[in-house]
């Protein structure tokens, strides 16, 4: 049997966009995908706004730095704290470097410390993202992504307005947060003119500023540009570190190498102060590259994350407060995944009751034939919403987690809901607990750790629509039974 892949709806397909090629990337409607923003895919573009775009960057990094020498701590963390991750671009999670996303308050604490005790730093050699990207610890590919995205937010915005004006995409008025002012050199909120899915706020980004992996990294720098210009010098001069092969050649091992010259922050900064040319080198190889891969080796549209793949980013965040929000994001990308059309017009932190409550994550039941719909039908279980809360805890699961997933019931919404958590030590007291749920005629409630998600991807994978209902209606079944 073929497996039929489910494509999550694009921002041209919610808009009625005719089909065609488009300057903008082509980003789902409701979920994130899982590409970075690629500052050197913009200096690749070599236009009037790339180029403001490029100064801008500059600019921020040059106020970071003054900052820094100046010891003005408070700036310094104004800078830096603001750098979280930008929910507008829906650029989530990498699958190549599934380490999860964005800038929490300890990580941008570390930074900090790590920008103020950085030679690098102090010295003013930092002139650019590329800079701060190699010689500053803790700075990788993904939190590039989300610095230029921060840094950049009010260009992109400005980029989203001309494509929206171009195509005829509707745009409503909505509240701007944490944008950086270059006039006021903070950050700042407004109100601009965006598109709009579902209450969410889209910004559109030139599609030739995204990659799937970009370049930039320590390890490339180290491994493609440092280590060879080394071992170059260690072969002309013959030294402790060269064999001489039978064939009279001269030869550097790059092990013998790496153990002389482990990778650091530290060793990277004072090579580049030795040999700028060689930063130089790799800096314009990036530009370069980037100007290569265009936008044709995206195929975004065929992009679908398989089941090992979604594995890999769930292990890799770690449970608490710092992983909730990308373990938020990649639960309500696996539900998507997972039930497809069973579950429609998917919202993430919805709000409920005026204003006064939230729900992490709310479906409507669109199920025709399925464990949805035999919800309503068998079990006389009232669901037209189906609600679903996260929670990335490294404990226990109890009642005030029960209680704040029942609170999203009523009459009206339904009283089924999915608690999602990353494992459970004692199974039989959390069953009890939703089992007393139902004793109580509040609801049903069934939990779903990565374990569970992690089997009902592979049953997505292998399209086994049967397999997903037998799953959950064992599942119900620990409930009612």
């Amino acid at each position: 049997m073929k497996v039929e892949r489910i494509t999550p709806q694009k921002f041209t397909e919610y808009f009625k966009l005719p089909e065609g090629r488009y300057d903008f990337l082509d980003i789902y409607a409701y979920q994130d995908i899982p590409l970075f923003l690629d500052p050197f895919g913009l200096s690749a573009m070599r236009d009037t706004w790339s180029k403001e775009c490029e100064n801008q960057i500059a600019t921020y990094f040059q106020y970071l730095l003054d900052s820094i020498n100046r010891g003005d701590k408070k700036t310094v963390a104004k800078l830096l704290n603001a750098l979280h991750e930008v929910d507008e671009i829906a650029l989530g999670y990498s699958a190549n470097q599934p380490s999860g996303r964005g800038i929490g308050k300890v990580q941008a604490m570390e930074i900090q410390s790590a920008f103020e005790s950085s030679e690098a730093a102090k010295s003013g050699d930092i002139k650019d993202i590329a800079d701060c990207a190699l010689l500053i610890p803790g700075i990788s590919r993904d939190k590039i992504s989300d610095i230029t995205a921060n840094i950049l937010k009010k260009k992109l915005i400005e980029f989203t307005q001309t494509q929206c004006k171009n195509h005829n995409i509707p745009v409503s008025r909505v509240a701007v947060n944490n944008a950086f002012d270059f006039k006021e050199f903070n950050f700042i909120s407004y109100y601009a003119d965006l598109p709009v899915i579902n209450g969410r706020a889209k910004i559109l980004l030139p599609i030739h500023s995204v990659r799937r992996d970009p370049e930039l990294s320590k390890d490339k720098y180290y491994r493609n540009f440092v280590l060879e210009f080394l071992r170059s010098e260690h072969e002309h001069a013959g030294d402790a570190l060269a064999t001489v092969m039978k064939n009279g050649s001269v030869t550097v091992r790059i092990g013998d190498l790496k153990d002389k010259y482990p990778l650091n922050v530290d060793f990277l900064y004072e090579f580049s102060k030795l040999h700028p040319n060689i930063l130089s080198k790799y800096k314009e190889e990036l530009r370069t590259s980037a100007l290569k891969q265009g936008k044709a080796q995206l195929e975004t549209k065929k992009r679908i994350l398989s089941s090992t793949e979604r594995k890999l980013i769930l292990t890799s965040i770690k449970p608490g407060n710092d992983g909730a929000g990308n373990f938020h994001k990649i639960a309500f990308d696996n539900l998507i995944q997972i039930f497809g059309k069973r579950l429609s017009t998917p919202l993430r932190e919805r709000e409920i009751n005026e204003g006064r409550k939230r729900i992490d994550i709310v479906f409507n039941n669109s199920d025709k034939n399925g464990f949805f719909h035999d919800l309503n039908t068998l079990h006389h279980i009232h669901c037209p919403k189906i609600f679903a809360e996260c929670k990335n805890y490294g404990r226990e699961i109890g009642n005030p987690e029960i209680d704040q997933l029942l609170g999203r019931f009523s009459p009206l919404r339904g009283k089924f809901g999915i608690l999602l958590c990353r494992s459970i030590a004692d199974k039989n007291a959390v069953i009890h607990r939703c089992k007393d749920v139902v004793h109580h005629q509040q609801g049903f409630i069934i939990v779903l750790t990565d374990q569970d998600i992690e089997t009902l991807l592979v049953y997505r994978d292998q399209n086994n629509e049967n397999q997903i209902d037998q799953f959950m209606s064992g599942k119900l079944d620990e409930l009612i039974m």
